[in-house]
């Protein structure tokens, strides 16, 4: 009997060590080389992982000033690098599989303002851009690099063409030909009653009086 119980507190002891390891193992933060990180990879990332993957990726690209911002009150910039030239660039990440809009741009532009910077940048792991998006980039001036173009970086950074992937970073915004007034509206008007939606203005007489 005395044996049996011996045997019994061994096995007891074995179990609760090896839960103990199974628990340490699974807590245990894994590491990813992110020169064999694949846009497959990126596609199962969350938010906060593309962004510590940008960093290190930005970081081994030369950009030796990169840094991360913190993960809440980020003033719209996720990463900030000085490029070859010494440019101040902040950085939104969007890991996404759906549209990128609008939003992206305008938080990266305040953070521009907000970090003094002289150019701003939104990568992203989606194709999809919205044409308002694309629109309100070209305006501000915000770089978009989207799937593809994110997609070559990490082909010439594992050839290990550093230059070459900057150069497709620091290349300049897409151009596109638009004006504020393509965002009017005009409300159909006549000449004694103002109206927009449910609302209406019928103008005095007195007013044409003026205008007369």
């Amino acid at each position: 009997m005395e044996f049996t119980w011996q045997i019994g507190i061994i096995v007891v002891i074995t179990v609760v060590l090896l839960v103990g390891w199974v628990v340490y193992r699974l807590k245990e933060k894994k590491r990813y080389d992110v020169a064999k990180i694949t846009i497959r990879d990126i596609d199962r990332m969350d938010g906060h992982e593309f962004e510590d993957y940008l960093f290190v990726l930005l970081a081994g690209l030369g950009y030796n000033e990169t840094y991360q911002t913190k993960k809440s009150r980020d003033f719209g910039a996720d990463l900030l690098f000085n490029d070859s030239s010494g440019a101040r660039t902040v950085v939104q990440a969007k890991c996404l599989s759906d549209a990128l809009g609008v939003k992206a741009i305008q938080e990266v532009f305040t953070a521009k303002v907000y970090y003094q910077a002289e150019k701003a940048i939104v990568i992203t792991s989606t194709e999809t851009i919205s044409d308002p998006c694309r629109r309100l980039a070209s305006a501000a001036e915000v770089k978009l690099i989207e799937r593809e173009a994110l997609q070559e970086i990490i082909a010439l950074f594992k050839r290990e063409q550093m230059k070459q992937a900057q150069d497709v970073i620091e290349a300049p915004p897409e151009k596109i030909k638009t004006t504020p007034e393509d965002s009017y509206v005009y409300p159909e008007q006549d000449q004694q009653v103002i109206r927009s939606g449910e609302f209406y203005y019928k103008k005095p007489s007195s007013f044409f009086k003026r205008s007369g």
